[in-house]
């Protein structure tokens, strides 16, 4: 407990899933932890699961597509706490579970404005303050799909967007090196998240089908994916830069 004693942490995404899990946690161990969506009531919920009394947790709602939204979230998180130490982009669209000749120009662009253009604007503007700062850690949060087109899914701007989230890593790794600043990237496989329990219940034998990709033959465990977040955010990893590391039970090794 305590290894993020006197730190401020943003989440994006943070009132539900993993980002949600990773603000219990950052919490804590002591971060000051913001936690920022589209939906300020599930914001509130989350905030008070965590933290009954409320203390060192700031809600801001922030659609992360919109850069207006994106230069106030980090105003705001400078005036409550003057600083900003860790960055967790987690915050993104779901899969369009569509084939591509089907997909509307609307759904493509959503998805992709949420995922690489939003997370882009999170670290121009988080970045602007931790170069002054002369340190900063940015974890962005990928997929398996961002290496493959995932078995039984339609492919399409999920796994671009995803993609290209990789290599904006590797970019901003460069950047920002000379300024103390490391940006890195994790990739899950298949956890029991929302979006995949609902892929799950709509196709009759594909979780079956799922697990029988997975070496492991299991899905992963949301507490020890926040948990490697947690040691990435600590810094106990400092020279690495650039990176992306799957959390994937070997799903990628066949």
């Amino acid at each position: 407990m305590g290894q993020l004693d006197s730190q401020t942490a943003i989440i994006t995404g943070g009132g539900t899933g993993i980002g949600f899990e990773v603000a219990k946690l950052f919490h804590q161990e002591g971060a000051q932890v913001v936690i920022c969506g589209r939906k300020e009531d599930i914001l509130i919920e989350a905030a008070q699961r965590i933290s009954p009394d409320k203390s060192r947790i700031h809600c801001i709602s922030a659609d992360i597509s919109r850069e207006s939204d994106i230069i106030r979230l980090m105003k705001r998180t400078m005036d409550w706490t003057n600083r900003i130490d860790i960055l967790i982009n987690n915050a993104g669209a779901h899969r369009i579970n569509k084939p591509p000749e089907e997909t509307s120009l609307q759904e493509w662009q959503s998805v992709i404005d949420t995922n690489i253009t939003g997370t882009f604007l999170c670290c121009r503007e988080a970045g602007k303050f931790m170069i002054p700062q002369k340190r900063g850690i940015i974890i962005n949060i990928s997929s398996l799909s961002s290496f493959i087109v995932n078995k039984y899914f339609h492919g399409g701007s999920y796994e671009v967007s995803k993609s290209a989230l990789n290599m904006l890593t590797k970019v901003l790794a460069v950047e920002w090196a000379p300024h103390n600043i490391t940006v890195n990237a994790v990739a899950p496989g298949y956890y029991g998240t929302q979006p995949n329990i609902d892929f799950f219940s709509k196709e009759a034998g594909l979780y079956e089908k799922v697990l029988a990709m997975i070496p492991m033959k299991k899905l992963g465990d949301l507490e020890e994916l926040c948990r490697f977040i947690l040691y990435l955010a600590t810094n106990k990893t400092g020279y690495m830069n650039g990176a992306t590391i799957p959390m994937d039970g070997g799903y990628m090794l066949w």
